[in-house]
């Protein structure tokens, strides 16, 4: 996830808004689509089978690494920000800082992010505070693999469990949000986009950003029923910015 990211939409959970993105390749669909069909699942999918991806989670998934220790940039990628877990203030969107020690349960806005990898595939893990989400969708095709928390999933057009062991298949242009269930800690996961590097050529698209056509589609996702989104605090998507903790 990129720092232009949060220059340009004031939230993030990774969104980039370059205008000279490059064509689409076969594998993006052209229109959006409500949810992804598929179902979590602990059998990865085979699309998700990308080298660097699977290298990542071999050490998560043996005790090798942690989320802490494992390496940016490394397994044959490069161009990830090697800083290790950031996160931002509400009022500073653009000077990322590093996550607080409590995770992102502590910070102002719900989120904390460790980039992997940048090319040739986007890599990177996310921690999600109790509550915390918004759905978005974007042109690139994205796999989870849930590594501790517990948080629900939108799939198959309503909400499922998703957790540690867990794969979930999105495919491209597919509505999805993953909120943290948890009461008392981060919902953590990998994501990976297998076909897709060079995150600055990425563009999310959050329920602010649509016309009245697509946003009929966000209105059947029940995501006002997250706990900060409720209460004005707003989740890591569209409206993080309205008013800190």
């Amino acid at each position: 996830m990129k720092k232009l990211i949060c220059i340009s939409t004031m939230f993030i959970a990774g969104i980039a808004t370059a205008a000279d993105k490059p064509a689409d390749k076969p594998w993006h669909n052209e229109k959006p689509t409500l949810s992804t069909i598929n179902a979590p699942t602990k059998v990865m999918p085979m699309v998700c089978k990308q080298e660097q991806a699977m290298a990542y989670l071999k050490e998560l998934q043996s005790g090798e690494k942690d989320i802490y220790s494992i390496k940016s940039n490394d397994h044959g990628g490069k161009g990830a920000n090697d800083s290790g877990w950031l996160t931002w203030r509400v009022d500073d969107p653009s000077n990322l800082i590093p996550c607080p020690k409590g995770g992102a349960s502590e910070s102002e806005v719900g989120m904390c992010w460790k980039e992997l990898n940048d090319e040739p595939t986007v890599i990177g893990l996310v921690r999600v505070a109790p509550g915390t989400a918004a759905p978005h969708y974007h042109r690139e095709m994205e796999c989870y693999y849930g590594l501790s928390g517990e948080g629900l999933t939108w799939a198959q057009e309503r909400m499922q469990p998703f957790g540690p062991g867990d794969y979930i298949e999105i495919p491209s242009k597919a509505i999805h949000y993953t909120p943290n269930t948890f009461d008392d800690q981060d919902l953590i996961y990998m994501y990976w986009f297998p076909l897709d590097g060079k995150f600055s050529t990425f563009k999310y698209q959050w329920p602010q950003d649509v016309g009245p056509g697509e946003q009929l589609m966000f209105d059947f996702v029940p995501y006002t029923n997250s706990k900060l989104v409720r209460s004005g605090n707003g989740g890591y998507g569209w409206d993080v910015i309205q008013k800190s903790k």
